[in-house]
């Protein structure tokens, strides 16, 4: 049986990231203005934050370990908790690459990368919560 105060945890950061992934596509829906992906980036960059975080838990939940946000990923590929590592492997690197530099070649890149986050965020919040039951 799994602790109590760590499924508790799990199940926060699952309505969390779920509220951050609602937020990020009312940004895709709006208008590409300049000010528009910027604030898309910016709920991308929050987006992915909680979404490792959540498979990091999701881990520990499952009793593994994950270290950092690509160890997390691994696991979470091994053992099925996501499908596809290497788009979430890509989306962790354009958001390293927006938390370093700021130049509208790169914000551009990482606007259309945000496009491919929402469906993986709902991908794993279903996979998540069936391991939960």
């Amino acid at each position: 049986m799994k602790k109590e105060p760590q499924r508790t945890k799990l199940e926060q950061l699952l309505k969390d990231v779920a509220s951050a992934n609602t937020r990020l596509k009312e940004a895709l829906d709006l208008e590409p203005t300049r000010i528009h992906k910027d604030a898309t980036i910016q709920r991308f960059e929050f987006t992915v934050e909680l979404s490792w975080k959540t498979m990091q838990e999701a881990v520990r939940f499952i009793g593994e370990e994950a270290l950092s946000p690509r160890d997390a990923i691994r696991v979470c590929a091994r053992t099925e908790l996501i499908s596809d590592p290497e788009t979430w492997l890509s989306l962790l690197s354009a958001r390293n690459m927006t938390a370093h530099v700021y130049r509208e070649a790169i914000a551009d890149d990482v606007y259309e990368e945000a496009h491919k986050l929402p469906v993986l965020v709902e991908d794993l919040i279903s996979r998540v919560t069936r391991r939960m039951e």
